[in-house]
Protein backbone atom coordinates (compact mmCIF):
# COMPACT_ATOMS: atom_id res chain seq x y z
CA UNK A 1 0.00 0.00 0.00
CA UNK A 2 1.24 3.36 -0.81
CA UNK A 3 0.75 5.97 1.84
CA UNK A 4 0.45 9.48 0.40
CA UNK A 5 2.69 12.04 1.52
CA UNK A 6 2.16 15.72 1.95
CA UNK A 7 2.53 18.43 -0.28
CA UNK A 8 4.30 20.31 2.32
CA UNK A 9 6.50 17.74 3.05
CA UNK A 10 7.75 17.44 -0.17
CA UNK A 11 8.48 20.90 -0.52
CA UNK A 12 10.86 20.90 2.66
CA UNK A 13 12.98 17.86 1.37
CA UNK A 14 14.07 18.89 -2.30
CA UNK A 15 17.59 19.86 -1.48
CA UNK A 16 18.51 17.10 0.98
CA UNK A 17 20.12 14.40 -2.01
CA UNK A 18 22.30 17.26 -3.32
CA UNK A 19 23.21 18.26 0.22
CA UNK A 20 23.72 14.42 1.90
CA UNK A 21 26.01 13.85 -1.95
CA UNK A 22 28.01 16.88 -1.50
CA UNK A 23 28.46 15.35 2.40
CA UNK A 24 29.72 12.09 0.97
CA UNK A 25 31.47 13.39 -2.55
CA UNK A 26 33.54 16.01 -0.79
CA UNK A 27 35.07 13.35 1.49
CA UNK A 28 35.47 10.53 -0.40
CA UNK A 29 37.12 12.50 -3.18
CA UNK A 30 39.77 13.90 -0.24
CA UNK A 31 40.31 10.69 0.40
CA UNK A 32 40.67 9.37 -2.88
CA UNK A 33 43.52 12.17 -3.75
CA UNK A 34 45.05 11.03 -0.83
CA UNK A 35 45.99 8.00 -1.91
CA UNK A 36 46.76 9.12 -5.17
CA UNK A 37 49.37 11.72 -4.19
CA UNK A 38 50.86 9.30 -1.78
CA UNK A 39 51.25 6.36 -4.13
CA UNK A 40 52.90 8.85 -6.68
CA UNK A 41 55.10 9.86 -4.03
CA UNK A 42 56.14 6.21 -3.42
CA UNK A 43 56.07 5.72 -6.74
CA UNK A 44 58.54 8.56 -7.25
CA UNK A 45 60.98 7.37 -4.20
CA UNK A 46 61.28 3.82 -5.37
CA UNK A 47 62.10 5.05 -9.08
CA UNK A 48 64.87 7.66 -7.96
CA UNK A 49 66.17 4.61 -5.89
CA UNK A 50 65.92 2.71 -8.34
CA UNK A 51 68.22 4.94 -10.82
CA UNK A 52 71.02 5.66 -8.03
CA UNK A 53 71.51 1.73 -7.48
CA UNK A 54 71.98 1.32 -11.74
CA UNK A 55 74.54 4.05 -11.04
CA UNK A 56 76.26 2.84 -8.49
CA UNK A 57 76.07 -0.64 -10.13
CA UNK A 58 77.34 1.19 -13.55
CA UNK A 59 80.20 3.15 -11.48
CA UNK A 60 82.04 -0.05 -10.19
CA UNK A 61 82.56 -1.72 -13.47
CA UNK A 62 84.85 1.79 -14.47
CA UNK A 63 82.46 1.68 -17.67
CA UNK A 64 82.46 5.24 -19.20
CA UNK A 65 80.12 6.93 -22.56
CA UNK A 66 81.55 8.17 -25.01
CA UNK A 67 83.03 11.30 -24.69
CA UNK A 68 82.62 11.54 -20.81
CA UNK A 69 84.05 10.44 -18.14
CA UNK A 70 83.48 8.19 -15.23
CA UNK A 71 80.99 10.67 -12.88
CA UNK A 72 79.75 12.02 -15.93
CA UNK A 73 78.91 8.60 -17.51
CA UNK A 74 77.25 7.65 -14.14
CA UNK A 75 75.30 10.57 -14.18
CA UNK A 76 73.80 9.99 -17.42
CA UNK A 77 72.81 6.24 -15.98
CA UNK A 78 70.99 7.90 -13.26
CA UNK A 79 69.09 10.44 -15.63
CA UNK A 80 68.11 7.29 -18.21
CA UNK A 81 66.68 5.28 -15.02
CA UNK A 82 64.92 8.12 -13.18
CA UNK A 83 61.98 8.16 -15.88
CA UNK A 84 62.62 12.12 -16.22
CA UNK A 85 62.40 13.10 -12.50
CA UNK A 86 66.06 14.38 -12.47
CA UNK A 87 68.37 15.49 -14.89
CA UNK A 88 72.21 16.20 -15.06
CA UNK A 89 71.23 19.64 -16.33
CA UNK A 90 69.20 20.80 -13.27
CA UNK A 91 69.86 23.36 -11.46
CA UNK A 92 70.85 23.08 -8.50
CA UNK A 93 72.71 19.95 -9.29
CA UNK A 94 70.11 16.80 -7.78
CA UNK A 95 72.63 13.89 -9.06
CA UNK A 96 75.41 13.57 -6.90
CA UNK A 97 78.73 10.79 -7.11
CA UNK A 98 81.64 10.99 -4.24
CA UNK A 99 84.08 8.67 -3.72
CA UNK A 100 85.76 7.56 -0.11
CA UNK A 101 88.46 5.43 1.13
CA UNK A 102 87.58 2.21 2.88
CA UNK A 103 89.04 3.97 5.97
CA UNK A 104 87.80 7.23 6.30
CA UNK A 105 83.91 6.65 4.96
CA UNK A 106 82.89 10.07 6.30
CA UNK A 107 85.28 11.86 4.35
CA UNK A 108 85.28 12.75 0.52
CA UNK A 109 88.05 12.35 -1.69
CA UNK A 110 88.05 15.61 -3.52
CA UNK A 111 89.96 14.28 -6.49
CA UNK A 112 91.33 10.82 -7.87
CA UNK A 113 89.26 8.76 -5.91
CA UNK A 114 87.69 6.51 -8.46
CA UNK A 115 90.28 3.44 -7.80
CA UNK A 116 89.96 0.15 -7.28
CA UNK A 117 88.87 -0.70 -3.91
CA UNK A 118 87.28 2.82 -2.96
CA UNK A 119 83.53 3.29 -1.57
CA UNK A 120 81.39 5.05 -4.09
CA UNK A 121 78.42 6.99 -3.58
CA UNK A 122 75.84 7.49 -5.79
CA UNK A 123 72.72 9.88 -4.26
CA UNK A 124 69.38 12.03 -5.61
CA UNK A 125 69.68 14.95 -3.35
CA UNK A 126 66.96 17.47 -2.19
CA UNK A 127 64.83 16.47 -4.59
CA UNK A 128 61.42 18.02 -4.09
CA UNK A 129 58.09 15.83 -3.67
CA UNK A 130 55.14 18.42 -3.96
CA UNK A 131 51.53 16.76 -3.80
CA UNK A 132 49.23 17.41 -7.35
CA UNK A 133 46.19 18.04 -5.18
CA UNK A 134 47.08 20.08 -1.68
CA UNK A 135 44.88 19.74 0.59
CA UNK A 136 45.39 22.64 3.06
CA UNK A 137 45.44 26.51 1.34
CA UNK A 138 49.22 25.66 0.89
CA UNK A 139 51.28 23.06 -0.92
CA UNK A 140 53.35 21.23 1.05
CA UNK A 141 56.68 19.56 -0.12
CA UNK A 142 59.16 17.75 1.44
CA UNK A 143 62.98 16.97 0.22
CA UNK A 144 63.96 13.78 -0.55
CA UNK A 145 67.83 12.40 -0.78
CA UNK A 146 68.32 8.63 -1.98
CA UNK A 147 71.96 7.31 -1.93
CA UNK A 148 73.24 3.99 -2.67
CA UNK A 149 76.71 2.75 -2.17
CA UNK A 150 79.35 0.06 -3.58
CA UNK A 151 82.95 -1.48 -3.44
CA UNK A 152 84.33 -0.27 -6.95
CA UNK A 153 85.46 -3.13 -8.12
CA UNK A 154 89.11 -3.90 -10.67
CA UNK A 155 89.46 -2.55 -13.85
CA UNK A 156 88.58 -4.17 -17.36
CA UNK A 157 90.83 -6.23 -18.86
CA UNK A 158 93.71 -3.82 -20.77
CA UNK A 159 92.69 -0.74 -18.29
CA UNK A 160 94.90 1.02 -16.09
CA UNK A 161 92.83 4.25 -14.80
CA UNK A 162 89.15 6.04 -15.78
CA UNK A 163 89.24 9.82 -16.00
CA UNK A 164 86.72 10.87 -13.11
Amino acid sequence: MSIPVSTRRLNRSKGNAMLESSFTLLPCFALLLGFVNFGLAVFRWTTLQNAVREGCRYAITFQTKTGLGQDASIEQTVQNYAMGLVSTSDSPQDIFVSYYAPTALTTPIVSGGNVPGNVVRVSVQNYNLTWIAPLLMFSPSFQVNVYSYDILGGYPVGVTGVAE
